[in-house]
């Protein structure tokens, strides 16, 4: 059997990594170049979401979404840790090349770094915004849970519902502390990344003229493998 072509992913549901379901995927989109790159999914409020396929996993008979943002920073970590290994490679190639090649080829090594620099910080916005809607939600269930516990306790709620209502509330808690914990993973990362940089920085900007020396810190594992 070949691999899935998306049009064939129409009419299937989606969950997000977490296992929660998201919707139904009901069409493709393309980009300006006319290839399929998102899945169009009609969620469960109603609202309407697109999805890049790269983001798209299939697992079996399961469609499953992957967060954009976290594969971003995975991404990212990939990018710093090539050109940590393009600067160490600059470094040996001192004696061998002249010092005109070696500054430039060390000014586009710093520029990429810069734009690294840049993209780590908008992940960081990100990842922060995306953990504080997290932190409400966990907030919210957690409420959610005593107040449910206390209309059975007071004998309004049915032993029956108590139970399935607790069991989803459960379910869900444990869902977004995993979700949490990953956010947390990738925002130490990226602070990481930018104070080592940011260090790296000052450094460089201190000492006198001389063959550029880029590097990249903390860059080698990879978030959530």
């Amino acid at each position: 059997m070949g691999p899935l072509e998306p049009i064939e992913l129409i009419g299937k549901m989606v969950k997000d990594q977490y296992g929660r379901q998201m919707g139904m995927i009901v069409s493709v989109l393309v980009d300006d170049r006319g290839d399929m790159s998102w899945v169009l999914v009609k969620m469960g409020d109603g609202r309407f979401r697109r999805f890049r396929l790269s983001d798209v996993v299939i697992d079996g008979s399961e469609v499953i979404t992957y967060s954009s943002l976290k594969r971003r920073v995975e991404a990212l970590r990939r990018k710093a840790a090539l050109l940590r290994r393009e600067g160490s490679l600059l470094i040996g190639l001192r004696e061998r090349m002249g010092e005109r090649a070696l500054e430039e080829m060390g000014k586009d090594i710093e520029d990429s770094v810069e734009a690294l620099q840049a993209e780590a910080s908008y992940l960081l916005r990100r990842v922060k915004d995306a953990l504080e809607a997290v932190s409400r939600q966990l907030r919210d269930v957690r409420r959610g849970l005593a107040c449910l516990e206390v209309e059975h306790e007071l004998g309004k709620l049915p032993d029956e519902a108590f139970e399935l209502f607790r069991r989803i509330l459960m379910n869900g808690l444990k869902t977004l502390l995993a979700e949490r914990n990953d956010l947390e993973e990738a925002l130490s990362m990226l602070k990481r990344f930018l104070e080592e940089h940011t260090s790296v920085k000052e450094g460089h900007d201190g000492a006198e003229d001389e063959p550029i020396d880029v590097e990249v810190g903390g860059t080698t594992d990879v978030v959530g493998a």
